[in-house]
């Protein structure tokens, strides 16, 4: 009971309800971790706020009359939680016991206040595999995606992906269609998933947990997408990427995950990999073939002995990437007009015109001497 009022006090602290236009301001991600350090601080947890005596936990944080408005949004709350249930939707408040450790852990202050879902929860702490990719991806992914998603399916192996199109969608229906679990993190709408066809038969098994960060009704937004990647790595203990660009979700979720060690990654290499896969091969992720996949006697074995493996760089031994090879490999792919312009290119990869400008010139003057790039290609 005392759960269900911290789920109950974040929701109307965080959310956003049927506001009208002078309603207060739900609390932001660091105002929302900061009036709860402060209530634990006092021995309190968010459901003291739903007590008699709230104004005077308040009374000396900042912001208490704002506060207290946020709190009287309970009858929406209320209807909102009846909604939820009838479609076979929970919530759980990120200071709640079951809210998963791993998320609180790894995300530390970037992790949302609530977490939406349909289907079981209790192994969301339970780890698994996660698996991205690009939306427009070639055969090879797809195949590479399949592959894995029938290997973990058919070993017990919970993969962890979203719901975007492409690699993801393909990994989650091959482990489902081999008989496994899977966990999907949702960007937008938990509203639809719950209705969707594509998941029916496997919510009503118990082989599939659909999650989010985000309201149900939410619409799709490229925020909550980058946000949302975290979250799947977050949930796993080891995750593959099949296919990115070096821009976009897949990659700077891949990024993300790298910089802060949460869990073993691997990039697919062989036949017709994209130039992110190779670059992040340069940033020190392992590598893992087709080949790996099918001859693997046990899939997870095999990234266990490829993660703690000897001979796999760590952290502290790889050398520095030669980041002008990565910026080679992605300029020769780019359309004319961008690659002409160095005001283009700066956008593109998210540098300063001025090293734009230096690498470009690298790149020119390298043109005679090895025939790498079209001078067309390179041309200012």
């Amino acid at each position: 009971m005392k759960s269900r009022l911290i789920t109950k006090a974040t929701l109307l602290l965080s959310a956003r309800l049927n506001d009208t236009s002078d309603a207060p301001r739900p609390l932001s991600l660091s105002e929302y971790h900061q009036l709860a350090q402060s209530l634990d601080a006092l021995g309190l947890t968010l459901a003291a706020l739903l007590r008699t005596d709230a104004k005077t936990v308040l009374r000396p944080y900042p912001g208490a009359d704002r506060i207290l408005r946020l709190l009287r949004r309970v009858a929406d709350v209320d209807f909102l939680l009846d909604h939820w249930d009838r479609l076979g939707i929970w919530v759980l408040g990120e200071r709640e016991p079951e809210f998963p450790a791993r998320l609180r852990q790894r995300l530390k202050t970037a992790c949302l206040p609530l977490l939406f879902g349909a289907g079981p929860r209790d192994t969301l702490d339970q780890g698994g595999l996660c698996v991205v990719g690009s939306r427009d991806s070639p055969a090879e992914s797809h195949s590479f995606a399949q592959a894995v998603g029938a290997r973990a399916g058919s070993e017990g192996l919970v993969v962890i992906s979203s719901d975007m199109r492409g690699i993801d969608r393909e990994v989650i229906s091959a482990t489902l269609a081999s008989g496994g679990r899977v966990i999907c993190v949702l960007s937008d709408s938990l509203e639809k998933a719950v209705a969707s066809k594509r998941y029916r038969e496997a919510l009503a098994t118990g082989r599939v947990s659909l999650v989010t960060p985000f309201t149900p009704d939410i619409r799709f937004a490229v925020a909550n997408a980058m946000r949302a990647n975290r979250y799947q790595y977050g949930l796993s203990d080891a995750a593959i990427v099949v296919e990115t660009r070096q821009s976009g979700g897949i990659w700077s979720g891949a990024d993300e995950n790298r910089k802060h060690r949460w869990v073993p990654a691997f990039v697919r290499t062989g036949a017709n990999v994209a130039a992110g896969n190779s670059a992040l091969l340069h940033l020190g992720l392992l590598p893992i073939t087709l080949q790996d996949i099918e001859q693997s006697a046990s899939l997870a074995q095999l990234l266990i002995e490829r993660a703690t493996s000897p001979s796999s760089p760590s952290p502290a031994r790889r050398e520095r990437p030669d980041l002008y090879a990565i910026f080679l490999s992605e300029l020769v792919l780019l359309d004319e007009a961008i690659a002409c312009s160095e005001d283009s290119v700066a956008r593109h990869f998210g540098i300063e015109l001025l090293q734009a400008r230096t690498w470009l010139a690298r790149a020119r003057d390298g043109v005679a001497a090895s025939g790498a790039l079209s001078a067309q290609a390179v041309s200012s």
